[in-house]
């Protein structure tokens, strides 16, 4: 039987100390892929420099900067396999990561994605060996958009989808700095059953130039980018206020504004965050947790810092009044 096709396409921009490594751990997987397929956007540091050794077993494709979703639709438009699988370019695979899931998908045909575990590691080692035991998550599989709909379950590295599915639900969205990846993945759950394959296949690279800690932290076009994901989805499916709930919608919308604040509460930014949090609590109004840090903001950071101090000194003792 002929084996399907799986192109790999990597997006990079300035990514010089990664991209080589990346490039290394496609080329080590037991499932050889039929392509790399590596979108250069805009590079201005020595990135095709490091790529030159490799050109004889990538696809070079090198545009102007216009975001990671504008790569990713360059990607996709130039691979020629039936599969994608997507590699940031300051991540890696494990060797079995392809054949794993390729075996899934051929049990599974139905299936239009399938995701998996992934470790995070940073300059001096491994972080955590799992995501999923870590967040203590139960990954779900099958028709899954309400659970999708509820959290982001997996990042774009630890995908492979079918070729099939973008050309029923369109490209990505290039109006988004970040999310559009989210965005995808909803769209897709929408149309095809998600498959899931319980190892750590992905390695998830922290470091301080992420583009979710660069740009996840920002605010497009006055909303936390999650919002705008959330938003496009109730206006290309309306019916999901009913198949979820308006109440659990509601809660939805609103975590993003109590994400995004509590990081501007840590930054002593706590004009932004009462803003953010002012929405949050429009949505989830009986929210403890939104009441007390909204209140917090009108505190100075001093004060903040001395009331958690304050709080972790007194925790061991109510645990050990509650458990004795």
């Amino acid at each position: 039987m002929n084996r399907a096709q799986v192109s790999a396409v990597i997006p990079v921009h300035n990514c010089e100390r990664y991209i080589e490594d990346a490039i290394k751990s496609v080329l080590a997987q037991t499932y050889p892929v039929h392509e790399i397929v590596v979108v250069d956007d805009g590079s201005t540091d020595g990135t095709r420099q490091v790529l030159e050794p490799y050109m004889g077993k990538i696809r070079y494709f090198h545009q102007p900067q216009r975001g990671v979703a504008a790569a990713r639709n360059t990607g996709i438009t130039n691979a020629s396999g039936e599969f994608i699988a997507f590699l940031d370019a300051d991540d890696l695979w494990l060797p079995e990561k392809l054949q794993l899931q390729m075996d899934y998908l051929q049990r599974h045909p139905e299936c239009g994605l399938v995701y998996s575990d992934m470790k995070t590691f940073d300059e001096h080692g491994i972080i955590h060996e799992s995501v999923k035991s870590w967040l203590n998550m139960s990954p779900p599989s099958g028709w899954i958009f309400k659970e999708l709909f509820r959290e982001t379950l997996f990042a774009a590295d630890s995908t492979v989808f079918a070729i099939r599915c973008v050309k029923r639900v369109g490209p990505f969205d290039e109006s988004l700095a970040v999310g559009e990846d989210y965005l995808m993945w909803l769209r897709i759950a929408r149309c095809y059953p998600i498959g899931y394959v319980d190892a750590p296949l992905t390695m998830y690279r922290q470091h301080s130039e992420m583009t979710t800690r660069r740009v996840g932290k920002r605010l497009q076009n006055g909303l936390p980018s999650e919002i705008i994901v959330i938003r496009n989805i109730l206006e290309s499916y309306p019916q999901v206020w009913h198949e979820l709930g308006a109440a659990t919608v509601r809660r939805r919308i609103s975590r993003p504004y109590y994400y995004l604040a509590c990081h501007h509460l840590e930054q002593g930014n706590h004009r932004q965050a009462r803003t953010l949090l002012t929405c949050a609590l429009r949505y989830w109004p009986n929210n403890w947790n939104y009441q007390v840090r909204f209140l917090m903001t009108f505190l100075t950071p001093v004060q903040v810092v001395a009331i958690k101090n304050f709080y972790h000194k007194l925790l061991p003792l109510f645990r050990r009044l509650l458990f004795a």
